[in-house]
């Protein structure tokens, strides 16, 4: 009876409200989509800033337009440069039929069969052989020039130079070689040794050194004197 009468004792619950196993879940979903959502959300941040630098900012085609203009001027320039003191090489064996005209300067050591006229630096090498006139800032003459020679500065017949007119330089004229013309200049002349001048000088400065020769009248001129009174000299070696 007694076995009978007792009572089973009902095993131990836990207080829980109810629904609370759902709102545990859908919690745990919402973390993660949280997560989910801020990674993939810094992620693709990340992707359209790398993706706006590669293409540029909205600005772009007019920061490429100065640039590109920016640049072409630039070419511009080192193009004007470069044309400015680009030289000319003539070399040798090279004939040309007709009149020259060179920049800033030149070297030829082919042949001319015209005139050379160059705005710079002139230089005639040993084999050159121009057969008309020859007009530039500056010439040395190494080479065989069969018409006149007129310089603005600075005129030097070397050894081997060869000049069958008349030499004029605006500064200074030095002859080592054979001029068979007259040679002028208002400044300095000077004849070096092994030099000659079948012609007459006119110079402001003139010297010759030992072994030179003149065949002709020298004419020196100073700054004051008028062009209707010089005072000659007459010598020939």
């Amino acid at each position: 009876m007694n076995q009978e009468n007792e009572k089973k004792t009902p095993p131990p619950t836990t207080n829980r409200p109810a629904g609370s196993g759902v709102t545990a879940d859908k919690d745990f979903k919402k973390l993660n989509e949280a997560k989910n959502t801020g990674l993939f959300s810094r992620l693709s941040g990340r992707f359209n800033d790398a993706l706006q630098s590669g293409r540029g900012s909205t600005h772009a085609p007019a920061s490429k337009s100065s640039l590109a203009q920016r640049s072409a001027d630039d070419i511009a320039l080192i193009r004007a440069r470069s044309t400015k003191t680009q030289k000319m090489y003539i070399p040798d064996g090279v004939i040309i039929e007709g009149s020259l005209t060179g920049g800033s300067e030149t070297e030829v050591n082919g042949r001319i069969d015209g005139n050379v006229t160059v705005d710079g630096v002139l230089f005639l090498g040993k084999t050159a052989l121009v057969t008309g006139n020859v007009r530039a800032d500056t010439c040395q003459v190494e080479g065989m020039v069969e018409g006149k020679v007129e310089c603005s500065d600075n005129l030097i017949v070397a050894p081997s130079g060869r000049l069958s007119s008349d030499a004029v330089a605006g500064k200074q004229l030095r002859i080592a070689g054979r001029i068979d013309g007259n040679a002028t200049t208002p400044g300095a002349l000077r004849i070096e040794a092994g030099g000659v001048v079948n012609g007459d000088i006119k110079a402001r400065v003139f010297s010759m050194d030992e072994g030179a020769q003149l065949t002709g009248r020298c004419i020196m001129r100073s700054p004051s004197q008028r062009e209707g009174a010089p005072s000659e000299k007459n010598e020939t070696n």
